[in-house]
């Protein structure tokens, strides 16, 4: 029987779900790492990739080779867009757009009705638009909104779009569901170099950047606590996403 695939970019996104799943298989197909095994007593996989679109295909058309999940759902942090999208509110994808060629794909209908009803019955903060995805951090509240108006988007991220692609590419129902880290006017420092694909820091680069630029460690902090508020918020959905889940 087909089992649903969730997928995040960065283990820290998803860290509550990994520590509560049953695992049973670990698959390692370098950048991504595919675990199987038991939530809820319900068998689910979990893709976790890293950072960046090419990373994103490559870990996703790995993890189709192995098995063909019965749903994608694609998990994780975002940049707001738009006021309406606030720190720690979920945005459901009506639609996914790549910045560049302005293609788009539209979210399975059933998925997002699904998602909606989890929300309204949770009373939990959530907006359904669309999500432009970028080949960059967008650190600017200007390139933000910007973004936002541009492509019709409440939501930005990196790897979106490569997800959509490749489960319309192969008739798997997708839907990407994330949760606002740094709102539209939330600007974020220039960390990009001091950064991992995986998402944890470099130590050597992240010190000689904080050495030149010391006001970076009182946003540094604010991030982290903003990605604490974002994690809490999408672990609720993903575990109420799967125990609904009819397997």
């Amino acid at each position: 029987m087909s089992t649903p695939l969730i997928i995040a970019a960065l283990t820290d996104e998803v860290r509550d779900l990994k520590a509560k799943l049953a695992i049973d298989l670990c698959i390692h197909f370098k950048p991504a790492t595919l675990h199987r095994g038991l939530l809820f007593n319900k068998e689910l996989e979990l893709l976790i990739t890293g950072m960046g679109a090419d990373r994103m295909k490559k870990g996703l058309k790995e993890a189709l080779a192995q098995k063909k999940p019965s749903s994608i759902l694609y998990a994780g942090y975002a940049g707001g867009t738009s006021p309406v999208a606030s720190l720690g509110t979920l945005v459901l994808s009506k639609f996914v757009v790549d910045e560049k060629s302005q293609k788009r794909f539209a979210s399975n209908k059933d998925l997002l009705h699904q998602a909606r009803k989890i929300c309204e019955t949770q009373k939990w903060s959530y907006q359904v638009g669309g999500m432009v995805t970028v080949d960059r951090v967008v650190s600017s509240p200007h390139e933000k909104a910007d973004l936002g108006a541009v492509h019709e988007a409440i939501a930005l991220d990196m790897e979106a779009f490569a997800v959509a692609e490749i489960a319309n590419d192969n008739n798997i129902p997708w839907l990407v569901v994330k949760s606002i880290l740094d709102p539209v006017e939330m600007q974020l420092p220039d960390l990009q170099d001091c950064i991992e694909p995986t998402g944890e820091p470099k130590p050597i680069h992240l010190m000689e950047h904080l050495f030149k630029q010391p006001k970076d460690l009182m946003k540094l902090s604010n991030i982290q606590y903003c990605a604490n508020q974002a994690r809490n918020t999408l672990a609720q959905f993903i575990e109420a996403w799967i125990f609904g889940l009819n397997l």
